[in-house]
């Protein structure tokens, strides 16, 4: 039997001992070394891969049968040499989703690839390509486990106990971990999961591994989460303690502060991003080839991501085969040349700012909804957009001065769908003709007359142009059209 839970308990409790002044470290105001190396990486890949990869779910219960953990042909390193061909500086693997079920064999569970068809230890094979390819290794922890009875064991400590078991195989037998990813926190309450007590345990094995609890930071006066998008300096953290925050599949304004208290104390977190490649945000791949995001909205989410100190790391799920699609492959590659770092031989390119934020902008429809004005187009937030009640509408924006520029980045705010799964989602489009005008002397000028927007629409000027004000016309659409971000660069 390997449920052998409690084999290693007495010798987990002397981790208290080092736990003294162990968090100490997140009591700052500015970035420490291991939240700047964070930094640094910059732009990482999530892989979601287990027993949901192979039933057509998101989020299953605990109880699809080992079994069907089935890859074909699975190959951890092309996984591994695609996220270095794409220019990626690290890869966070899903050890165990909400399912409880397990990437390696291990002693504390039956569920796990020690059960299924291939027993291969996935997390051995990850950490050696990461090692061959000079990435960092990161992995992923559920707190929720649907399979586990200990997870529903009135006293928390026995749960607690076994994760730290397992937390002690993935921090001892996989090499450098350079950040742990705690997720579905809101399983229980929050106290339930001695997260002081776990942290300590974290770092008396791997001092220089980071750690973070999704959705860092508590809505002020509530117990859920705060979307980062409304995030104030300041505000609770509500898992302490942790090296930074993370509230997926959310993307922080450009302007996201980093200084949130705990204990009337205020400490210093960026925050790391989380994106799906997929086009549908699917996290785990499904059985048909599902599109990719096109390359000009990944490359806007790639800069908006890693802005103002954040991180940005981007899911590429493999199949059922046990490898990458190579439709997506390519879409990583093709945003890897745009943004000139494929193989990671040059650093991270720097975002550049919209010329347009809070620029003084007015609207031909005055019906707008009143909860979603012009001026949520070029504020700080891609999470916020105009929604106009008319199908041809337009808006103008006063530069206030002569302002030169040569790319313009549209994003129109889709209607969503959710999908069988209840995670993935469909996005459609309303707009289908629309024009760009730009004042100059005094006189409007048409600079781009095109179709359809979709996520996001790049255009880059053949030479720089210089602008008084600048105008978004919508001939045709199919209903009321959205518009979520509207920038110009130089």
């Amino acid at each position: 039997m390997k449920h052998l839970k409690w084999l290693f308990a007495l010798k987990f409790s002397i981790i208290g001992l080092f736990a003294t002044s162990i968090y100490a470290q997140t009591n700052s105001i500015t970035p420490n070394k291991l939240q700047q190396s964070q930094i640094a990486r910059g732009y990482g890949m999530f892989i979601h891969f287990g027993v949901n990869t192979f039933n057509e779910i998101e989020w299953s219960k605990g109880n699809l049968p080992a079994s069907s953990f089935n890859p074909t042909n699975l190959d951890c390193d092309q996984w591994i040499k695609t996220a270095k061909e794409a220019g990626f500086r690290y890869v966070i693997l899903i050890t165990k989703h909400h399912d409880g079920f397990c990437l390696w064999d291990s002693k504390f569970t039956n569920y796990d690839v020690g059960e299924a068809a291939v027993k291969t230890d996935i997390l051995a094979e990850v950490s050696k390509a990461c090692k061959k390819y000079g990435l960092e290794f990161g992995l992923y922890y559920s707190l929720w486990d649907r399979h586990e009875p200990a997870h529903n064991n009135k006293n928390s400590q026995v749960y607690v106990d076994y994760m730290k078991s397992q937390l002690t195989e993935l921090l001892t037998n996989y090499g450098k971990i350079c950040e742990l990813w705690f997720d579905g926190g809101w399983a229980k309450k929050d106290e339930d999961w001695h997260l002081k007590e776990v942290y300590n345990h974290i770092k008396s094995l791997q001092p220089n591994c980071l750690v973070t609890v999704n959705h860092t930071i508590r809505m002020p006066g509530q117990k859920k989460a705060r979307l980062p998008k409304d995030m104030q300096e300041g505000d609770t953290i509500r898992y302490f303690p942790v090296d930074f925050r993370t509230k997926d599949p959310n993307m922080a304004r450009w302007d996201d502060p980093k200084l949130y208290t705990y204990n009337d104390t205020l400490r210093y977190l960026t925050f790391e991003h989380t994106i799906c490649l997929s086009e549908r945000w699917n996290w785990f791949q499904k059985n048909n080839i599902m599109p990719a995001r096109s390359i000009d909205e990944l490359e806007e989410l790639f800069y908006w991501g890693t802005a103002n100190n954040n991180i940005l790391i981007v899911n590429v799920p493999p199949d059922q085969t046990g490898q990458i699609r190579e439709n997506e492959r390519i879409a990583l590659l093709q945003l890897a040349d745009r943004l000139g770092i494929r193989n990671g031989k040059k650093v991270l390119p720097k975002p550049k700012t919209n010329l347009l934020f809070n620029k003084v902008i007015t609207a031909s429809d005055s019906s707008y909804l009143t909860q979603n004005p012009p001026t949520l187009i070029n504020d700080y937030s891609i999470e916020t957009w105009w929604q106009a009640k008319e199908k041809q509408v337009s808006f103008e924006i006063d530069l206030s001065t002569k302002t030169e520029f040569n790319k313009v980045v549209i994003m129109e705010q889709p209607v969503l769908t959710k999908l069988k799964d209840e995670f993935s989602i469909i996005r459609k489009y309303n707009i289908e003709d629309f024009q760009i005008d730009i004042l100059v002397e005094g006189a409007w000028k048409c600079i781009y007359r095109g179709d359809n927007i979709g996520a996001c629409k790049t255009l880059k000027m053949p030479e720089k142009l210089v602008a008084e004000k600048i105008r978004f016309i919508i001939h045709e659409a199919k209903n009321a059209p959205a518009i979520s971000h509207f920038a110009l660069y130089n």
